[in-house]
């Protein structure tokens, strides 16, 4: 079809029109549909009424000019390109016109020539570009106008469900809540499904805008598997099913990915299985592809660098019909069945999960049957792993978790490190049913530090459980680190590698003992009877009242190694050593308030500022940090905070970003500098700058919700 080209003619001379009229028709291509008025009213009036491509605008029009024209256009908006036609050629009037708005000038004289024609295309293609511009410009601000109202929405969303789930934990930790131990469980999980999906759609937003960043780094395969199969098997046996991990060719013993992401795929995907599955088996496959097996070593000891690291996820359940699968990968995309079926979500997942491999430089697929099963598999690039040699993949005794309690009478304090908050919280539930104080560090610097403090409260740990493959500081560097101290506390390492030796080499290294992911109950129950102190029998007539509202059973570990009910401060193992000092050294005489006093002051009660405008998150942070043995003072804005850093010298700060009376970073600058050895940690719904906060001098963050776990994380 020949293209149509709109112009609009702005002349009063009548002459002047025929000849233009004229020279337009006589072009074949393309062609022209020419309109013609003769001052600006009718003109601005053509314009509303109807679409041009191109205004031909003569510089005189009676008492107007050219000038006056396009100045009427521009107040109304009009985006139409607009060349000025002369009699003759005016430097001076060429710069005013073009400064004015004009898309280019021509003298009348050269309407019939080749420059005619080529200014003319020169002004279309102008304005497709500057259309071009426009709508991209639209686009951007509508993107940033929703990046904006999704950080937002997330924050907002984040707040309460702090509260929601922050509060319900403490209802689930009491015993006296046991009758209601369901009800509360089911208000738990389901603000826990409401956090997922809101992850998801900030994930979702975060990968459409191109704005997810992958932090790649040497991982360790053996454990990261390990870490994932005890994780899932408690869900999978929740339903009856069995979760196996089986590797088809040897493995490398560290690949390069980003972990965090290949987690949250993996993780995606067992947990789909795992709810569309009723009965059977859930299988985890790994296996080195390699480009051209004629090439390779058959048996598995060399791979060349473009070999690819290929995981399925097979299940036995409900499936899908072949038609529904060329959809499953798109958002917000659920198959009818499924929705039927009421299992939930926002059909966001997989969506993330292809976004995320295509990231890792891989792709996904998906096989499925109906009511035979599903099998997803996808692929990613492990870096370069052709220098190392590939051995059998050992994850260890891949033992279930079992719920049963170890009824072991000890006592003690225990820190457990590791990088993975749920991996800290399944060690912690298994050493909690000793009866001993747990404590968390989530890398091998905050383990020393907490190490370092128990020491100076006189309150030492009695045994570490330290995971070797940690950011920060791994392990190993942590274990010497604490050594150079002076500290030779007992140190265990955990670790899912175990390769021929490794014990060996992780005892020379300074390890008291090793013990394998996931951790066995009996084996930890050997270790906890061979390094904590047994079940002091000796009491104190006060010792009633301090624990008489102390859970009588522990559903999860407790989170903090301090007592702290019935707002008291006492550490009753330091109290016992105390008095039993005081008994031996009969000359050296103390009342029992000194006593009180002196385990007082030396149990280095933390002075933290909340600084959070929801009164109700505010008050969940302060009870959480009570219950961590700090001493906590609240502000609801920034004017409050930095009058109270100006009152009082506090130890950690923990602030939201969004404020009612000023900006988040420029307030944290401001408390840092009153008080530059303060610890300053962010606690918002928004993702904190990492550049913001190293230029600041902020410590760390954390995104609510958040729990005692993680605030023990950082304060400790």
């Amino acid at each position: 079809m020949t293209e149509v080209i709109k112009i609009l003619l702005i002349e009063d001379d009548e002459d002047d029109y025929f000849l233009t009229s004229d020279y337009l028709e006589r072009c074949e291509s393309p062609q022209f549909k020419l309109t013609w008025v003769t001052d600006s009213d009718s003109a601005l009036e053509a314009l509303k009424e109807g679409s041009f491509d191109l205004c031909l605008l003569d510089f005189l029009l009676g008492a107007e000019n050219a000038l006056d024209v396009l100045s009427i256009l521009k107040a109304n908006q009009v985006n139409v390109p607009v060349v000025i036609l002369t009699g003759q050629s005016d430097t001076m009037v060429d710069e005013m016109v073009m400064r004015a708005g004009a898309a280019d000038y021509l003298q009348k004289s050269e309407i019939e020539s080749p420059r005619f024609m080529r200014t003319i295309r020169y002004a279309l293609v102008r304005r497709d570009i500057e259309n071009e511009r426009i709508e991209r410009n639209k686009v951007e601000q509508k993107n940033k106008a929703k990046d904006k109202f999704l950080a937002h929405l997330g924050h907002e969303l984040r707040t309460p469900l702090t509260s929601i789930l922050g509060y319900t934990e403490l209802l689930i930790d009491d015993a006296r809540n046991s009758p209601f131990q369901q009800e509360l469980s089911i208000i738990h999980s389901n603000g826990k499904h409401l956090l997922s999906l809101l992850n998801d759609l900030l994930d979702m937003s975060r990968i459409m805008a191109n704005k997810l960043e992958l932090n790649v780094k040497r991982v360790n395969l053996a454990a990261f598997l390990t870490d994932i199969h005890s994780l899932m098997q408690l869900n999978a046996k929740d339903k009856g099913l069995s979760l196996n991990v089986v590797a088809k060719t040897k493995m490398p013993e560290f690949i390069q990915t980003d972990p965090t992401r290949l987690r949250q795929i993996l993780l995606n995907l067992i947990t789909n299985a795992v709810k569309f599955t009723d009965n059977g088996t859930i299988t985890l496959t790994i296996e080195i592809e390699k480009p051209d097996v004629d090439d390779q070593d058959v048996e598995g000891q060399s791979v060349q660098p473009d070999s690819v690291l290929r995981f399925t996820v097979d299940d036995t359940g409900i499936g899908m019909a072949p038609d529904k699968l060329e959809n499953i990968f798109h958002p917000f995309e659920q198959i009818e069945d499924v929705m039927r079926a009421n299992h939930g979500g926002a059909g966001l997942g997989l969506a993330i999960c292809k976004e995320l491999v295509c990231k890792l430089d891989g792709d996904i697929s998906v096989k499925s049957r109906m009511g035979e099963g599903s099998s997803f598999s996808f692929y990613i690039h492990p870096g370069d792993i052709s220098t190392q040699p590939l051995e059998e993949l050992a994850l260890g005794q891949l033992s279930i978790v079992e719920p049963a309690n170890l009824n072991l009478k000890l006592t003690g304090k225990v820190l457990i490190v590791d990088d993975l908050r749920e991996i800290r919280r399944l060690t912690g539930h298994l050493v909690s049913q000793s009866r001993a104080d747990i404590s968390y560090a989530e890398n091998g610097v905050k383990a020393l530090e907490a190490v370092l403090q128990a020491d100076e409260q006189n309150a030492p740990f009695n045994l570490v459980l330290m995971d070797i493959h940690m950011p920060v500081m791994n392990g190993i560097e942590a274990l010497h680190a604490i050594r150079r101290h002076g500290k030779h506390l007992p140190v265990v390492a955990v670790t899912a590698a175990s390769r021929k030796g490794l014990k060996e080499s992780l005892i020379r290294e300074g390890f008291n003992d090793v013990i394998g992911k996931p951790i066995d109950r009996f084996a930890l129950a050997s270790l906890l009877s061979l390094y904590l102190p047994a079940d002091n029998p000796i009491t104190f007539s006060n010792v009633e009242a301090q624990v008489s509202n102390m859970p009588t059973a522990k559903p999860f570990a407790p989170e903090s190694a301090l007592p702290h009910q019935g707002g008291s401060n006492l550490d009753i193992p330091a109290l016992l050593n105390a008095q039993t000092t005081s008994i031996s050294q009969p000359p050296a005489e103390q009342t029992a308030d000194e006593v009180t006093q002196r385990i007082t002051v030396g149990s280095g009660k933390k002075k933290v500022l909340v600084v959070e405008d929801d009164e109700d998150a505010a008050e969940l942070l302060q009870l959480f940090l009570t219950h961590l043995g700090c001493d906590v003072v609240k502000s609801l804005c920034g004017n409050d905070a930095l009058k109270a850093m100006h009152e009082q010298q506090f130890d950690h700060v923990l602030m939201d970003l969004t404020l009612p009376d000023c900006d988040g970073y420029e307030l944290a600058k401001e408390l840092k500098a009153q008080q530059h050895d303060c610890k300053l940690t962010i606690v918002s719904g928004h993702q904190a700058d990492a550049g913001f906060m190293a230029s600041i001098g902020i410590d760390s963050a954390l995104l609510k919700p958040v729990t005692k776990n993680d605030l023990e994380s950082v304060i400790a």
